[in-house]
């Protein structure tokens, strides 16, 4: 499937879900340059990538389209990200969710819907009309998450009504 388009989902910010409580222990906050290297080693770690330092910045900290990065620490490691990003289309009006990553070692606590809650809950404070998000098929877990957040499938190319129904029977989800 790596030459057709990744799926796409939707949020209205109409219908933001009530957020989970943080577990003890667990610190949420804005993500700095000196995060840098451990956001790429996230990235590379759930996006199977190979980046850099420097990638991270360039593509989270030093790009005007990503206004904020989120983290989440555990005991003073960060363990978890996502950051709200811009692009105009297909609405300008809207923002996007962008690189969700879990380290394997803190899966188990909801912080990928914790953090995607935060994104959305940004793009509400920015006065955004909605929020987008592109996903890979085989993300399953990724995909239930999205969907327990009010995300909803965005059949944008002719290849996602088929797509889109073999990941909801996966998942045992109505679409």
């Amino acid at each position: 499937m790596s030459d057709l388009p990744q799926l796409r989902m939707r949020h209205s910010v109409l219908q933001v879900p009530e957020a989970r409580t943080l577990p003890d222990g667990f610190q949420l906050r804005v993500a700095t340059h000196s995060d840098a290297a451990v956001v790429a080693d996230i990235i590379n770690t759930c996006f199977e990538m190979n980046w850099t330092e420097a990638d991270a910045n360039k593509e989270f900290f030093d790009n005007p389209m990503v206004p904020v990065t989120f983290v989440i620490e555990r005991d003073g490691t960060i363990v978890a990200t996502a950051s709200y990003q811009l692009i105009p289309e297909p609405d300008p009006a809207a923002g996007w969710l962008h690189y969700v990553g879990v380290l394997p070692q803190a899966r188990g606590y909801a912080l990928g819907e914790i953090v995607s809650h935060r994104v959305i809950a940004e793009a509400i404070a920015r006065r955004r009309t909605s929020v987008y998000l592109t996903t890979d098929d085989p993300r399953l877990p990724a995909i239930r998450t999205y969907l327990r957040l009010g995300f909803e499938p965005d059949m944008w190319h002719d290849s996602h009504a088929d797509r889109w129904a073999a990941v909801m029977k996966s998942i045992n989800a109505p679409i």
